[in-house]
């Protein structure tokens, strides 16, 4: 630093706190970058944006600063510090336009019907899509845009929205000037040429893709060679490709005071188990990326003309489905919405774990006469994301109106109590974003967010308790037995942002679209139509009754609420331990192979290690790891419990060793990355930390636990580079004012402050 001349104040603030423990928490995830290719190739006609292959992605950084010095004391090469890629010429929007002869046109990634003339299966399943209704033909979108254009230089500013929703408009420049209803390329969305023009794409978000500007070959079908470059060319779209869209941050250049990341759906994705990272000691799930899941293969008619199909007439379907029901009831497609239905149901679980009645807790409802059940009930639902791989609900998660209802029905039929929409404060699983005054904001009011209060949304493969409490009703006619329903139910979009889009579509403009979207796509979208309620789950317990109820292993459903419990804060990890011995029970006295019984034991033992590990007991959790390694020897996480329980007690040197060992398991796994380049600043190795990091950084470019860990290890070293790299991590840091606008929505709403509570009942 010294050769740099003098540092900011912010900067020598950060020297003086260069020893303490990184607690930051990684706000932002990513995807790995590619290095570009300056080659040109004007050999090939200009009908069609060409991309290169997908497999051409590496773990480069997006933006690097020349020079710097050799390895450090350990001999490590020198690597380039990655910081996050800068806007150009569409700024704030990331999108880049590569070299080459014939850049693309707005006319031209509007246009679908050429591409339909050979694939009408796939054009035909595109057009029901949320990728075909994704610019200012959607209602929902269009009220928020529109919005936000209206703030002061609102409308350049809007490129950043348009970078994702509107490229056909991006790339003439369209955004910086009024968009008119009868403009076709308002109507375009998310087209095959905007996905499959792009030659790379880049791990920041906010469109960091880079469409090809090279052309390509049309087919000819009386030439093979006409037709296998045609192929070539059309390499399928890459996990980087969705991920540079489905990552999304507010910062200085969309006219917010810092940065604020938002939506992230390759983050989570990038550290889970369906990544193939190995952070979790979990019931075995098989590898997925985003195809697999939003695009299996389909079986199409044999009436339908469709070049792309394979032997078995399968194409990867178009339809991405997710949960956008709202936009499918608009357009009245019942096929559309009955798919999205199927597609949802089961994706996460809800179960009825424990009661406390009457000051006792009672685990999955054992052990309860028919004589108490009566006077204040407190139930605990255990929600469960098992099948989505990154957070459910996903997408704006502060837009999000998935919630669960609770019924409590006596033996003969009567409703005695229930906690739903119009009768309690029911839990939903959404993010609560505020302005600058901790108002929460619920209608996607982009321009006025400036902090997170809460996020109850649940991570891929994670679990959440939920209380609910109900008063049962006192009289021998009311006892037991009792019937206690659970629903997990999904609602595409709050009755906030429904409310807006709908009267947006009844002002002169809103009328103007809708006429424009019938008249150009054939379709009349109506946002006031009711939004359809679907159940993506549902759990029943039955109180007071003598048998067991049938179902999953208890042992299962017990560790299930011992994960869900372990989020709690350290005053309340008793209950978590409780839960988990109790399964630890269930187990021992289950009837399963010795494989399962190892396999139970091990997830049990994990669950209980980290919990110890988080409490600072470092001696029993290292205990508890070998134990966990005696029955999983070739799963890394007893590397893992052993290298975090010692970090957690600052016991750096010891610590480095299993982290090293967990990371070379999963060595893509941004959020390991920074636990170990913190571990390994702490322990004065600054250029493997910085090696870690930038490693890490390649795939999460604006994560501040890396930018920080990446920063100090420049400063250790002595390289000039550290001003530049401390200034990143300065931008991307968790704003100072965001607990106190937390706190302020706590005091302006009494439902906020229940929400910020890590424990807290619904009444």
């Amino acid at each position: 630093m010294s050769c740099t001349g003098r540092r900011s104040s912010a900067e020598a603030r950060l020297g003086r706190f260069a020893g303490l423990l990184l607690t930051v928490i990684a706000l932002a995830a990513g995807l790995s970058a590619c290095r570009q290719d300056a080659s040109e190739d004007t050999s090939v006609p200009p009908e069609l944006g060409r991309r290169s292959p997908a497999g051409s992605a590496s773990a480069e950084p997006s933006t690097s600063l020349d020079g710097g010095p050799d390895g450090g004391p350990e001999g490590t090469p020198a690597r380039e510090p990655q910081l996050p890629s800068e806007a150009g010429r569409f700024a704030p929007a990331l999108t880049q336009i590569g070299p080459g002869a014939y850049p693309p046109s707005g006319a031209g990634l509007a246009t679908v019907d050429d591409c339909a003339s050979c694939h009408e299966a796939i054009a035909g399943q595109w057009r029901a899509s949320a990728h075909a209704f994704a610019s200012f033909n959607n209602p929902i979108y269009r009220a928020s845009v529109d919005r936000f254009r209206d703030t002061r230089e609102g409308r350049q500013r809007s490129r950043f929205c348009a970078g994702c929703h509107d490229p056909a408009l991006l790339i003439d420049g369209a955004m910086d000037a009024p968009v008119a209803a009868d403009d076709p390329r308002a109507h375009a969305g998310v087209t095959c040429r905007s996905c499959h023009g792009i030659e790379r794409s880049q791990a920041d978000g906010n469109g960091s893709y880079r469409l090809s500007a090279r052309g390509l070959p049309l087919p000819e079908f009386s030439v093979a060679r006409s037709i296998a470059a045609h192929r070539a060319a059309m390499k399928p779209v890459a996990v980087d490709d969705c991920g540079s869209c489905h990552r999304a941050f507010l910062s200085e250049d969309t006219g917010h005071p810092h940065h604020l990341a938002g939506a992230d759906e390759l983050g989570p994705w990038r550290d889970s188990s369906y990544a193939g990272q190995r952070l979790r000691l979990d019931t075995p799930v098989a590898e997925r990326d985003c195809a697999d899941c939003h695009m299996p293969k389909e079986t199409i008619g044999e009436d339908v003309h469709e070049v792309a199909a394979d032997r078995r007439g399968r194409v990867r379907s178009h339809r991405f489905l997710g949960g956008h029901s709202y936009l499918a009831a608009m357009r009245g497609d019942d096929d559309a919405l009955a798919r999205i239905e199927a597609f949802l149901r089961g994706v996460a679980s809800v179960d009825i774990a424990s009661v406390e009645i009457g000051g006792r807790r009672h685990l999955l409802g054992r052990d309860l006469d028919a004589a108490e059940l009566e006077g204040r009930a407190v139930f605990e639902l255990v929600v469960r994301n098992r099948a989505v791989g990154h957070h459910f609900p996903g997408g704006t998660r502060d837009a999000q109106a998935t919630w669960l209802s609770l019924r409590v029905v006596d033996s003969a039929g009567r409703l005695l109590a229930e906690l739903d929409e119009g009768s309690g404060e029911v839990h939903r699983l959404r993010a609560g974003l505020v302005d600058g005054e901790g108002r929460l904001r619920t209608a996607r009011e982009v321009e006025a967010l400036r902090a997170v209060a809460f996020d109850h949304t649940v991570g891929p493969r994670d679990a959440v308790v939920v209380r609910y409490a109900v008063e049962l009703p006192a009289g021998a006619d009311t006892r037991g037995p009792l019937r206690v329903e659970a629903r997990l139910l999904h609602r595409s979009r709050s009755h906030e942002l429904a409310e807006v889009s709908c009267r947006e579509a009844q002002t002169a403009r809103g009328r103007a679209f809708v006429r424009a979207s019938e008249a150009m796509l054939g379709v009349r979208l109506d946002p006031c139509v009711e939004q359809p309620v679907i159940e993506v789950a549902r759990a029943e317990l039955r109180l007071g009754a003598a048998a067991s109820e049938p179902g999953r292993a208890d042992h299962e459903r017990l560790w299930e609420l011992g994960l869900a419990l372990s989020h709690q804060v350290q005053e309340r990890l008793p209950e978590a331990r409780a839960a988990l011995e109790a399964a630890q029970a269930a187990v021992a006295s289950a009837e399963l192979t010795a494989d399962e019984r190892r396999a139970a034991e091990a997830r049990l033992l994990a669950a209980l290690g980290s919990i110890v590990a988080r409490q600072g007991r470092v001696d029993e959790a290292l205990e508890l790891a070998d134990a966990v390694a005696a029955r999983a020897p070739d799963h890394p996480f007893a590397d893992l419990l052993r290298g975090r329980a010692l970090a957690k007690v600052w016991r750096w040197q010891q610590a480095l060793a299993p982290l090293e060992r967990a990371f070379a398991a999963s060595p893509a796994s941004p959020k390991l990355a920074g636990e170990l380049a913190v571990a390994l600043g702490s322990a004065g190795r600054p250029a493997r930390a910085l090696e870690v990091a930038v490693a890490g950084l390649a795939l999460r470019p604006r994560d501040p636990v890396l930018l920080r860990a990446q920063a100090l290890a420049l400063e250790a070293l002595g390289d000039p580079r550290a001003e530049a790299a401390l200034a990143a991590y300065f931008a991307h840091r968790k704003p100072d004012d965001q607990p106190h606008l937390a706190a302020a929505c706590g005091q302006r709403s009494p439902d906020c402050a229940r929400e910020r509570l890590p424990v807290h009942v619904h009444e």
